[in-house]
């Protein structure tokens, strides 16, 4: 497993030690800045689990309730299943990957793109227009490999490839959520030996064996993570550095990996074989409230390592053991300026230093801010929007249990003079029986005693300060899927409960459109990474834009059906000419949940039923013709059946004349040649009628 950057080189031991102690006060300077946001987080996590803070415990009696209904939890549980819900709808991505509209090709795409159109066009000239279709349709292209390839790595996203980025993800919602951030770094790059087939000189397929690179993301927790707090916004930050610790093994581990230096890890473990971590105050707090003790000194010898990720002097750097990649000889000419890079610090000492691969923009730590602020970087999480709301409750819980303890509890007067000296156990229980002496019969020794109830006061106030609580928080039953109160008529039809549900959701943008920026950050690095590491990056480097689609599942399923299917049934022949088929399919299953991987065909399925409905097609044609054509047979014959009939009963004596008419035609004569056939015969009974008839009566020919 490596991180991104380049090896180690020798280098000067003051330089080292330089940088190290530099790296060290600041991170001893950013330990300093964050601890009222620590102070702010255990609050959160205290309201999270339940438990009072340590300045209110210490103010609560010790002889009442200490209650405290976690409706904090409820609240953070159920935003963070909205936000998941939302944020990753079924059978939808929420992010893609689109071209600029201008977009800008590297040189070598450029000229590739148009030999190819020469070579398709031998001796045409290319026109603007048509170098601009070209790039236009290469960076399209381009997009569409690269979204391919970032969605089938986001299903592979964790270094030991036991989760995906969705259950990534749910981590990091949940820490916005409970503290403000959420932190996730990457990406980072594990070399795998693989097989895979290249094809040689002449063409043929041949199987090699190649180092390969995988990217892979880890949660950061907020605990660990140190950014420079003085910044009003991340991009301002003049570094950030994350904490690890590490046992004696696993910074062993470390010292193998060629980007580290091992020989100064190692003296290091050397010279402090007990370790150099101490727990935080932060540390002991969480292990009280995890019920150990928070005095337990860490054993075993561990070690406390502090990565940074920031900008600093290039000479400095090389002083230090950087060595600049061989494609940016142009930036290392410039020893005073400042270039982006990477550090591991061991207390002290240098054990890393490496460039940033990634241009200049590019995070590497990417943080979800569930509610940003004004006055702090690293925003608010959802239990101090409600945190009056929740100590409302909690107060008004402890005294409504401690006044139905002294209400429901039985309590007595008893009257010791009535009493017999024999009753020495005073306890109330059942089948209890009290001896009496002296008084009168209308005296009693015990009498009930009873307190005011304020049970269903107390019951209306919490229910107050939860109603409170919904209203701060947007988290209320309807989000949270019960439908109690809402009207009975919204609920009729499925597409009036999807419209109820999407109005519930409408409270949730604004978070919404804030993980749309940590999702841009997640899929522009992942796309740098695949133009610097992937094995085919000459085919993914391109001019190419993240498109977040958070923001898209606030829109109610069934008005976007209901627009798709509209659209579907209402465009014109010339409008579809502008329409993406199936895309317009794709939406139109992906809007109701069907899954697509299911339901869609593949592409060889499609090609064979284009190729099938087409030649269905050609025989269509074929026996069309074929109809037509016996169809103009059985004109030409019906014809002849008439002019033969009339023949027939004009003179007898044509039936030879006929016969040569029908085996004309059963030879395939064409109407024009029937047509001279019958003008034949008219010209031959023309001729005969002109000759006089001897067998007449007075010789005169008959008609």
């Amino acid at each position: 497993m490596e991180d991104l950057g380049q090896e180690n080189s020798g280098a000067s031991r003051e330089g080292k030690d330089r940088l190290g102690r530099k790296l060290k006060e600041k991170y001893t300077q950013f330990k300093k800045d964050r601890r009222n946001a620590e102070t702010q987080w255990l609050k959160n996590l205290n309201q999270f689990l339940g438990k009072y803070d340590s300045d209110i415990a210490q103010n609560l009696d010790a002889n009442t309730s200490r209650a405290y209904p976690k409706v904090t939890r409820i609240k953070c549980v159920s935003m963070k299943a909205r936000l998941m819900s939302l944020l990753f709808p079924a059978g939808e991505k929420n992010w893609g990957i689109d071209s600029s509209p201008t977009p800008s090709l590297p040189q070598d795409t450029l000229i590739r793109l148009l030999g190819d159109w020469r070579a398709e066009n031998p001796g045409a000239q290319p026109t603007q227009e048509t170098i601009d279709t070209l790039v236009d349709r290469a960076a399209k292209d381009i997009a569409q490999r690269m979204e391919k390839v970032i969605d089938d790595q986001l299903k592979d996203i964790d270094p030991y490839a036991s989760r995906d980025y969705e259950t990534l993800v749910g981590k990091v919602v949940f820490s916005g959520v409970l503290y403000g951030p959420g932190v996730i770094k990457g990406p980072m790059t594990i070399t795998e030996r693989t097989s895979r087939y290249v094809l040689d000189v002449q063409g043929v397929p041949q199987l090699v064996e190649a180092d390969t690179y995988r990217p892979y993301f880890d949660f950061v927790s907020a605990w660990n993570y140190y950014p420079d707090m003085s910044a009003a916004n991340f991009e301002g930050m003049d570094g950030e550095f994350e904490r690890h610790v590490y046992t004696r093994h696993q910074a062993l581990q470390l010292a193998k990996r060629p980007d580290f230096d091992g020989d100064a890890i190692r003296r290091y473990l050397d010279t402090n074989p007990d370790g150099n971590y101490t727990k935080y105050e932060f540390e002991n707090e969480l292990q009280s409230l995890g019920g150990q003790n928070a005095n337990v000194v860490a054993r075993g010898g561990k070690y406390e390592f502090v990565e940074y990720w920031g900008s600093a002097p290039l000479n400095e750097l090389k002083a230090a053991g950087m060595v600049m990649p061989e494609d940016d000889q142009e930036q290392a000419q410039d020893e005073t300026s400042d270039v982006r890079f990477t550090a591991w610090v061991l207390d002290d000492v240098v054990v890393k230093v490496a460039i940033n691969p990634f241009r200049e923009g590019t995070k590497v730590y990417h943080q979800f801010i569930f509610e940003e602020d004004e006055v702090n970087l690293l925003g608010s999480g959802l239990p101090p929007i409600m945190r009056d709301s929740q100590l409302a409750v909690s107060s008004f819980a402890r005294m409504l249990i401690d006044n139905a303890s002294i209400v429901c509890a039985p309590q007595a007067e008893v009257d010791l003079d009535l009493l017999s000296p024999t009753q020495t156990d005073m306890s109330i229980k059942p089948r209890k029986v009290w001896l009496k002496e002296g008084g009168t019969a209308t005296q009693r020794a015990v009498h009930s005693i009873s307190f005011d109830s304020h049970i269903g006061e107390l019951s209306s106030a919490m229910k107050l300060f939860r109603e409170y609580a919904d209203s701060e928080t947007f988290i209320n039953p309807l989000t949270g899927g019960d439908l109690e109160g809402v009207p009975g008529e919204a609920l009729r039809t499925t597409g009036g409960a999807s419209m109820a549900y999407a109005n519930a959701a409408l409270p949730f943008r604004d978070i919404v459109r804030n993980f749309d920026q940590f999702t841009v950050s997640v899929i522009d690095a992942l796309a740098q990474w695949n133009s610097i590491f992937h094995v085919d990056r000459d085919r993914l480097s391109g001019d190419i834009r993240p498109i977040p689609r958070g923001a898209n599942s606030l829109m109610a399923k069934e008005l976007r059906a209901f627009a798709l299917d509209n659209l579907a049934n209402t465009l014109t022949e010339e409008e579809r000419m502008y329409i993406n088929e199936e895309e317009l399919l794709k939406q139109r299953l992906m809007v109701r949940d069907l899954p697509l991987s299911q339901l869609l065909a593949t592409p060889e399925q499609v090609e064979q039923r284009r190729a099938e409905r087409a030649q269905q097609l050609q025989q269509s044609q074929q026996q069309a013709a074929l109809m037509f054509d016996a169809q103009l047979r059985n004109l030409g014959s019906d014809t002849l059946k008439q002019l033969a009939q009339a023949q027939k009963n004009m003179d007898t004596g044509d039936a030879t004349v006929f016969k040569a008419l029908v085996d004309a035609i059963q030879k395939g004569a064409t109407p024009d040649e029937l047509a001279s056939i019958a003008a034949r015969i008219s010209e031959g009974r023309r001729g005969v009628q002109g000759q006089p008839d001897n067998s007449s009566p007075g010789g005169v020919a008959q008609g």
